[in-house]
């Protein structure tokens, strides 16, 4: 029976990662793309806890015993048809009893696995590692923009025509603002994020550039790293999509109203309105927040919206933006095809220069 460190692991043709922790544990934070197969539910392994912690741990590992010997077919079972001809690799919290006692019965079976060294946790100092040692191969591009100015959308334009993207928040699960996760089901947590992320780094890979969103510390309650901040955005490329304020307004309206009824959109933006509530008070005054809800009142998202670009959020913008002295490139927002199109032609442009 073999085990293996999670580098080794990505040598592998294709690896099948197998979770063999808890639902919740799982949802909390994985190896992107792994499947989970529990052994645990969450209450059994809040009861097991419980004993090793105050009887013992033999009485523990007897308790766990009990709970595992009737799931064992079904648990082999799933993991022998999950893996089609790929090279398995289990893993639980630190590598320890979860995933020996599986890989041990499945090699009586002759289903042959991996045992993943350190578990989840070795993998998260992995990610973690990764991410501060980090550097960028190339310089950092940044495409700036107020509030819905649909710098996502001109992303994922930049993607499709093969440049390297990072969508930061695609990946956080988070717009960045008080609509934040209005539309978003999933809600992604640090851990998530930064295994997410680098995931994409490392297939990547070596690029000229990387084009990211200007995004700033935080998104929602997710913190960026360091190398996407700083001096490397400073002294990178830096563009500016330049989006009138009405189509902003339009464009965030369509966005999140998307598959939501009315009373749904207002019950949920009236709870995001109150999560900044005293933000608005303090940043832009008593007035902007009472012309905002009497919009809600009205039932007029519309306006409620432009008002809070316009009071809120591109004031607070404004101040983000005079940490740049100017930009390299700017292009109108109104079509996000032809945006996309002009600053494909000036990265390609300045880069053959280089």
């Amino acid at each position: 029976m073999k085990t293996i460190s999670f580098s080794q692991s990505l040598k592998l043709e294709d690896p099948l990662y197998i979770d063999l922790r808890t639902p919740s544990e799982f949802v909390q934070g994985t190896i992107p793309g792994a499947i989970n197969i529990p052994i645990f539910t969450d209450e059994e392994r809040e009861k097991l806890g419980w004993e090793y912690k105050n009887l013992s741990p033999q009485e523990a590992k007897v308790s766990g015993l009990r709970f595992i010997a009737p799931k064992l077919p079904g648990v082999i079972e799933k993991i022998d048809q999950a893996r089609a001809k790929q090279p398995v690799v289990l893993f639980c919290w630190r590598g320890g009893l979860r995933s020996k006692g599986i890989q041990q019965v499945s090699h009586l079976l002759e289903i042959e696995t991996y045992r993943l060294h350190g578990g989840y946790r070795e993998f998260r100092r992995y990610v973690l590692n990764f991410l501060k040692r980090y550097e960028l191969p190339g310089p950092l591009v940044t495409v700036h923009g107020m509030t819905g100015a649909g710098k996502t959308r001109v992303l994922k334009k930049l993607n499709q025509n093969n440049f390297p993207v990072i969508d930061l928040e695609n990946i956080a699960g988070h717009r960045g603002s008080v609509f934040g996760q209005l539309g978003i089901k999933e809600k992604v947590g640090q851990k998530k994020f930064d295994a997410l992320l680098w995931r994409e780094l490392y297939h990547l890979g070596n690029f000229p550039f990387l084009i990211i969103e200007g995004e700033s510390k935080r998104i929602g309650s997710i913190y960026l790293p360091d190398f996407l901040l700083g001096e490397n955005r400073k002294q990178g490329v830096n563009i500016f999509l330049n989006t009138a304020l009405e189509k902003r307004a339009e464009y965030i309206w369509e966005e999140y109203s998307r598959g939501m009824n009315e009373e749904d959109l207002l019950c949920k933006t009236r709870n995001c309105l109150l999560n900044i509530e005293s933000r608005i008070k303090e940043k832009a005054g008593k007035s902007v927040l009472y012309n905002l809800e009497q919009a809600l009142n009205r039932k007029d998202l519309f306006s409620f919206i432009f008002l809070l670009l316009r009071d809120y959020y591109d004031p607070l913008y404004y101040g983000y933006l005079k940490q740049f002295d100017n930009f390299d490139f700017q292009v109108a927002g109104e079509d996000w095809t032809l945006a996309a199109e002009e600053i494909s032609g000036f990265l390609k442009k300045s880069f053959s220069e280089e």
